[in-house]
């Protein structure tokens, strides 16, 4: 159902008749997904659910073999922000109704916190007790990262559209935090 929904969401939008188009592309009666999704916003966050519990998975198995933290947060902002820009239907929401996405918003970090940190807890401390990572809070890391990647797709710097100026973006934005943090006693 979620597929379909995504689908159809990514081919048109949020609009009229949306169950209707979804109950068909998933060849199911709209009586059956109303039994799943009692309205648009319990579909909304069901989406993002699977959506950020796939991409936790990710990274996950990522930062199992993590040797650089810079570089590979640096490359997994830059794949999250990138995979962001072109999921179809996220773009086709923000697009078309961003009113949706706004009321979404609010919701996306502390879904991510209950979603990645009883996953990433483990790797975290066991990268930290190995000497790969620096000891960092991590619910700290995981809002941050998601207001990052967050802001990164729904505002988007004037010069950040390939890959290259994406990455150095994040790079100037993590250097920058640096600097201000050493100044710090």
């Amino acid at each position: 159902i979620l597929d379909a929904a995504a689908q159809v969401l990514g081919e048109t939008g949020p609009r009229p008749r949306l169950f209707t188009a979804i109950a068909d592309r998933a060849q199911i009666s709209r009586p059956t997904l109303y039994r799943h999704f009692a309205d648009q916003d319990a579909l909304y966050d069901s989406l993002m659910r699977a959506e950020i519990t796939r991409v936790v998975h990710e990274i996950a198995e990522q930062a199992r073999t993590t040797t650089s933290p810079f570089e590979d947060y640096v490359t997994t902002v830059v794949g999250l922000v990138q995979e962001a820009r072109n999921h179809r239907a996220l773009q086709a929401v923000l697009a078309r109704h961003p009113g949706i996405m706004a009321a979404q918003l609010p919701k996306i970090t502390p879904v991510a916190l209950e979603l990645a940190e009883p996953v990433l807890r483990p790797i975290a401390d066991a990268a930290v007790e190995e000497g790969r990572w620096p000891a960092i809070d991590l619910r700290v890391a995981i809002i941050w990262t998601t207001r990052l990647v967050t802001a990164l797709v729904t505002m988007p710097m004037p010069d950040d559209g390939s890959e290259a100026a994406l990455r150095a973006t994040v790079e100037s934005l993590l250097q920058i935090a640096s600097a201000i943090s050493h100044g710090q006693p």
